[in-house]
Formats: C-alpha cells, sequence, structure tokens
C-alpha cells in the first residue's frame, strides 16, 4: 500500500498546466528531475502539485524533505539524515545514513520530492547520485535555483506565469473575500499589477494579501515607484516589509532564525524583548499570516507557523541583532529538551514525544549552533543527552543519529569530569550497546557526587552486563544502586525504567509480583509510553513459565509501540512474540513472526548481540522451531515472514489464536479481471505473459497490478502470489 509524507496543499493550484504535464512525461523516463527558477517562481508549489498527481503511481509511495531546515555548512550526514526523516526511516545500526538510505530505496518504486537544494547543491548531487545509481525504480524531483549537476539529471526551469497570473491574482483576491466581483477595470488594472511584478507567484500571492485593505488600482500607485529600482519580486517583499507594522517586521526578522516551523509559545519566549512585548507577538503573527507571509496550519491542537524560504532569507538581511536571537533561541529550545527528559514517565508522555518530533529541526539547528559558538558546547552536550533521556530517538530518526550528535558534543567540550560529562558518557556507553555495538562504548566516570551522574554511570554498567555480558548479579547489583540514587534525585522516569530492568533480570520468586506492579503503576499514572514497555517485560516474563499469558500480554504490547510509531519497540516485541508461539506450540505462526521481526530488525538496523540473552532466546525458539516443523518448513516459514510487509506482520502478531492468515484481506476484494491476472501472477507468468494470454495491453495489466496489491495491502508480485496460494489452500 503507498504510503508517503507529502505536505497537504492549503491552496488551490492555478495554471502551470502545460509545466505539468512536461514534468510528468519526463518523470517515465527521468530518474532525477530538477525545478529550477528564480525564487517565488513556485518551484516548490508545483512540484507539491505534481507529487500528489503522481502519487498512486508508486507503489512505495511519495515523500518529502525539506533541506531548508539545514544551514549551508551541513554536511553529508545532516543531509542524509533529514531525507531518512523524511522517507519515514527508522534505523537504530552503526551504519552511516548513505548506507541506510541506499539499502532503503534499492527495490522500491517511490517518488522522493527533496525540496530547497540550493544552498547545498554538491552535497544533494553526491547523496542523490549514490541512491539513484542502486534503485531502478526511483524518482527523485528536486527543487532548487541552480541544477544538482549530475548526470542524467533532467532540469525544467519555471517561468514566471503569463497569462495565468491573472487568474492566480483573482483566486487569491476572491479567496479572501468571496464577495468580491471583480469588473472589466479591475481585470485591466490586475494585468497590469501581474505585469509589474513579472508573474512571479509569490509576489502576486504577497500583493493578493494586501488587497483586502487596499484596492487595486492604489496598490498598483502605490508600488510604481519601488518597481523603477526593484525586480518584482524584490518590490513586492519590500512594499510588503513596509506596510508591516514595526511589530511585525521585528516578528518577521527574528522568525528568520528558526528550522521548519513554530508555534506561538516558541514565538513568544524567542522573539519578543523591551521592543516587541510577548503580548504583542499574537497579533503581530496573525498580521503576518494576513499578509500570506507566513502559512499556518492546525496539528495536534496547536497551531503551527512556516516561513517560505524567499521570505525567511529576506527576513534573515533585516535582523539586527542575529547572536542574541539565535542565543534566545537555544535557550527556549534546551529548555524544551530538558523539560522533556525531567518530566518522563507520566500522563504526558505520548504528549512529549509528539512536541518534540514536531520541534527536533528546531533542536537540532539550536545544537548546531551551540557546537559552531566558542564556549556553547555544553548546552549542546546537555540537549543531547536530554534527547536520549526522553526517548525521543526511538520515534523520531533512529539511535544511530542520536550517538552521532553526543560523541559530537562529547568532543567538541573540555574534557573535565563533570556531572555531565558522566551522565554524556553513559549514555554513549549505553546507546551503543542498544545499537548492537558495544565497541563504540566509552569510558565511564565514576563517583561524581552528582546522583543522577552516578547513577547513569550504574546504570550504564548495568545494562552491558545484562546485554554483553550475560552477568545477571551484575545487573542486579549495579541497577539497584542506579535505583536507589535515581529516586533519591527524584527522577521518576529513570527509577521507572531500573525496575523494569530489574524485574525482568531478577528470576526470583519476586519477579512477576514486580512486573504486575510496574503495569499497575503506569496504568495508574497513564503513563502510555512507559505502560507498552512494562506490558512487554512482564510478558516477556512469562515466555516460558506460562506461553499463552505471555502472548496476550506482549500482543498488547505490540498494539501500543505500534500505535506510538516505535520501530524499536516493535522489533524487540515482534521476535519476543514468536518465542512466545514457539513454546506455546503455535508454531507456523512463531516462525512467521521470527521472519517478519528478523526484515524489520535488517530495515531498521537492529540486531542481536551475541553471545548475550536475547540472542539466546531467538536461538532456543528457532531451535524448537525446526525441530517442530523441519528445516525446508522453516525456512519457508521465514522467507514467508519475511515477504509479509510490516503492517500485516503486527495484524498477525496482535490476532494470535485466530487463523494465522485471518487478517489478510480476502482475494473476493478484487474484480474478476484483477482476480485473473492475480491467479496468473501466483502461476509465475510475467507481465507480458499475462497480457497476451488475456489479451490485454501491458500497461493495462501493469494498473491491474497496482489495484491488486492496494487492494490485498502487498508491496510486491512475490506477495500477491502468497496471498492467492493461501486463499486457494
Amino acid at each position: 500500500m503507498a504510503g508517503g509524507s507529502l505536505p497537504t496543499e492549503i491552496s488551490s493550484f492555478v495554471g502551470r498546466r502545460d509545466d505539468l504535464a512536461a514534468m510528468r512525461r519526463l518523470l517515465t523516463s527521468a530518474h532525477l528531475l530538477t525545478v529550477t527558477g528564480v525564487g517565488g517562481v513556485g518551484k516548490t508549489r508545483v512540484s507539491l502539485r505534481l507529487a500528489h498527481e503522481l502519487r498512486r503511481s508508486f507503489a512505495d509511495g511519495a515523500w518529502w524533505a525539506d533541506l531548508s531546515t539545514l544551514n549551508r555548512n551541513a554536511d553529508a550526514q545532516q543531509v542524509c539524515e533529514t531525507i531518512a526523516k523524511g522517507l519515514g526511516v527508522h534505523d537504530h545500526s552503526t551504519r552511516t545514513t548513505l548506507e541506510v538510505l541506499i539499502d532503503h530505496v534499492r527495490d522500491r518504486r517511490l517518488l522522493l520530492v527533496l525540496d530547497n537544494c540550493e544552498h547545498l547543491v554538491d552535497t544533494v548531487g553526491d547523496v542523490v547520485r549514490a541512491m539513484l545509481s542502486v534503485a531502478p525504480e526511483l524518482r527523485v524531483i528536486a527543487t532548487s535555483r541552480q541544477p544538482l549537476g549530475i548526470a542524467g539529471e533532467h532540469v525544467v526551469e519555471l517561468r514566471p506565469l503569463a497569462a495565468e497570473a491573472v487568474n492566480l491574482l483573482m483566486d487569491r483576491v476572491q479567496a479572501a473575500m468571496p464577495d468580491f466581483t471583480p469588473s472589466t477595470g479591475d481585470r485591466d488594472t490586475a494585468l497590469r499589477l501581474c505585469q509589474r511584478l513579472e508573474g512571479l507567484p509569490l509576489a502576486i500571492e504577497l500583493a493578493a494579501a494586501q488587497l483586502r485593505s487596499i484596492g487595486m488600482a492604489t496598490l498598483l500607485e502605490r508600488l510604481d515607484d519601488r518597481f523603477k529600482l526593484l525586480n518584482g519580486l524584490a518590490a513586492a517583499l519590500d512594499w510588503s516589509y513596509q506596510l508591516c507594522t514595526e511589530h511585525q517586521r521585528l516578528l518577521w526578522a527574528r522568525l528568520s532564525v528558526f528550522a521548519g516551523d513554530l508555534d506561538l509559545a516558541a514565538a513568544e519566549q524567542v522573539c519578543a524583548d523591551d521592543r516587541l512585548p510577548r503580548e504583542d507577538v499574537l497579533a503581530a503573527l496573525a498580521g503576518l499570516a494576513e499578509q500570506s507571509l507566513l502559512t499556518s496550519e492546525h496539528r495536534a491542537g496547536r497551531v503551527r507557523y512556516r516561513m517560505l524560504e524567499t521570505i525567511r532569507e529576506y527576513g534573515t538581511q533585516r535582523l539586527d541583532d542575529p547572536e542574541s536571537v539565535r542565543q534566545r533561541h537555544r535557550d527556549y529550545f534546551q529548555r524544551l529538551a530538558h523539560d522533556a527528559a525531567t518530566s518522563w514517565f507520566g500522563p504526558d508522555e505520548l504528549r512529549w514525544l509528539e512536541r518534540i518530533r514536531a520541534e527536533l529541526p528546531n533542536v537540532l539547528a539550536s545544537m548546531d549552533w551551540s557546537l559552531r559558538t566558542p564556549g556553547e558546547s555544553s548546552a549542546a552536550l546537555d540537549m543531547a543527552v536530554s534527547l536520549l533521556r526522553s526517548h525521543c530517538w526511538y520515534v523520531v530518526g533512529g539511535l544511530a543519529e542520536g550517538l552521532r550528535w553526543l560523541r559530537i558534543s562529547l568532543a567538541s567540550g573540555e574534557p573535565q569530569p563533570t556531572p555531565l560529562r558522566a551522565i554524556g558518557l553513559a549514555w554513549a556507553s549505553m546507546t551503543a550497546v542498544f545499537l548492537g555495538d558495544p565497541t563504540l562504548s566509552t569510558e565511564l566516570i565514576a563517583d561524581t557526587g552528582d546522583d543522577i551522574a552516578d547513577a547513569t554511570t550504574l546504570q550504564a554498567k548495568g545494562i552491558r552486563a545484562w546485554i554483553v555480558e550475560a552477568d545477571n548479579a551484575a545487573v542486579v547489583r549495579n541497577l539497584t544502586r542506579a535505583r536507589d540514587l535515581f529516586e533519591r534525585a527524584g527522577a521518576h522516569g529513570d527509577v521507572f525504567a531500573a525496575d523494569m530492568w530489574l524485574a525482568y533480570n531478577s528470576g526470583d520468586g519476586n519477579a512477576e509480583a514486580n512486573c504486575r506492579e510496574l503495569v499497575a503503576r503506569a496504568e495508574r499514572l497513564q503513563a502510555g509510553y512507559s505502560l507498552a514497555n512494562a506490558t512487554w517485560a512482564f510478558g516477556a516474563h512469562f515466555v516460558r513459565r506460562d506461553p499463552e499469558r505471555a502472548i496476550t500480554l506482549i500482543e498488547e504490547a505490540l498494539r501500543r509501540f505500534q500505535a506510538i510509531d516505535d520501530m524499536w519497540g516493535c522489533g524487540w516485541t515482534m521476535e519476543t512474540l514468536s518465542w512466545a508461539c514457539a513454546a506455546a506450540g503455535h508454531h507456523d505462526r512463531a516462525a512467521l513472526l521470527m521472519g517478519a521481526s528478523a526484515k524489520l530488525w535488517s530495515d531498521i538496523g537492529l540486531r542481536l548481540y551475541e553471545p548475550g540473552p536475547f540472542a539466546m532466546g531467538h536461538e532456543a525458539a528457532a531451535g524448537l522451531l525446526r525441530a517442530a516443523l523441519g528445516e525446508r518448513a522453516f525456512e519457508a516459514a521465514i522467507a514467508e515472514g519475511a515477504e509479509i510487509g510490516f503492517a500485516r506482520a503486527v495484524a498477525i502478531g496482535a490476532r494470535v489464536g485466530r487463523s494465522m492468515h485471518s487478517v489478510a484481506p480476502a482475494s473476493s476484494d478484487l474484480t474478476p479481471r484483477e482476480r485473473e491476472v492475480a491467479e496468473l501472477v501466483a502461476a509465475g507468468l510475467t507481465n507480458p505473459q499475462i497480457a497476451a494470454k488475456l489479451f490485454l495491453g501491458a500497461r493495462t495489466v501493469q494498473t491491474h497490478l497496482r489495484s491488486i496489491m492496494n487492494k490485498l495491502g502487498v508491496n510486491n508480485r512475490t506477495q500477491v502470489a502468497a496471498h492467492i496460494t493461501r486463499q486457494g489452500r
């Protein structure tokens, strides 16, 4: 089923039919289409419309990555991380993100739009070249003021609008003023105004926003003098700036330090001072939005504001105190990350995850500024630690990215053994272990005299003893001491984590009671993320003792992890669910889930560290399944599990006790012709062979096949064949 991350189109699309038709034709053969043109000509808007029109043609979806959140000093790793987030890639491996991207796109048919590439053309070109070299079904649309300059690139230069410019102006005026009925004179004036604005869509949008308070003729007259010195867009921006109040001008300039979008609270904290009182920020924001200088979108109960890159650049040029504003920006997002970490464990956990997900571009921009500013690297380290403590990297990006920021921050700071540095080193050690590569672990600093620092160091030792060394006595010893120090410091989230790991590892008669108490504690506080983890630990405790009970609990944990988009949690949970199914005698289902789990682990870069307890648990379950099913049937089930896709694997995993395939879409959903095509695919025929047999065109067969995949919720011919074969049993 096609997915994607395309932004919503928030206004009607006017004109550009010929441009869109030409770009659609090019993309039938071109792998890279770069849309170029001057600022304000509509590169982003046209590419978004094109992507929406084409998205159903790509089985693996249409995806969007905005590179304007990066500064011109960004390296290839940062570019790749931004693209990976746009693609929805979760990776928890120690591979480079470019390697992850290459593996992700290699066998997928998807459309990727890279917006605002002009300040990073060389780096983006290198990344795109690497991806296209291994992905024959990948199509990339890039927007940039200049081409990327790589082999195979097709460039379309957008020109300003001609006759369609008047239609755009009238559309926007009528959208703002529904009762407006243009006269012949209005259309003549509109034509002259659009000519003066050189047909640039952004300039026309800005002019239309002014027409709510000033007539077209008056606007043309007022702008006339400016056109003698400036081009259309510069004149429109300059005119919009002059029409702003003093507060709006200040806010426009100061908002230019934000990466991506923002909300009112951030604008108030970062932009307000004696010249722009906090109570006046909302009115200034509203004024900028009314003039189309900001776009707004309601998301999760908050209004998010975004500034187009051309408008942001204009604001940057008028920022008279950039360092002080950037420091306020850093201070605000440092506090936000710290609050997310220290407020963990309670009813706001999932809200914090969504908040950090939304604000991550700004947090990372703040870290980058701190690392590049002398004397500020400790703030970057503080934020890197906070992001790990708030669990954000499990649901946004991946642990490897979190570890990279942490290691850069540690390397940039002073080597003195401060409590913050001790915490950073401990988290680096734990994260390396979680990534399955303890060789990346760092030295630890003990006995700093700070409870949180010392507890985190003990926690790191306990995690290593558990996952790497399988030394249960050391696990209990270190985590018990860490737990007591966390409790003394009031770090409730860290107390809960230590308790969970202790309950899982205790192995004594109190383990069941401890697990039950953890679940009850999380339920009592409505701590959704912690409840998912506690439920998993409770289920894992019963895998060998009472596998049916384990299945019920782990199913619930899997549903919870999926709901919060935690692929890390889904990976661990699906794996342990396969162990429970094996122990309970659901051998076919267990092997299927083990195969699906292995595919998910491969996709997101997880690996079982050997010879740790999880690797041993996996081998024990796999041995049981081989004995029960036979080697050939076991391998076939593993292969099928790897093919069914994550969504269906979760659905099957969450419905243990029914038929293994009861959650699959029924083949009766197919039309008679689609059923014929699907059966011939299952028989091993190629598209040309199917076309000849059914007297159809090759393109018609391909269209039927895409519809079949969408209806069945599968991604390739192998999965279609497997589904039809099962339904025929």
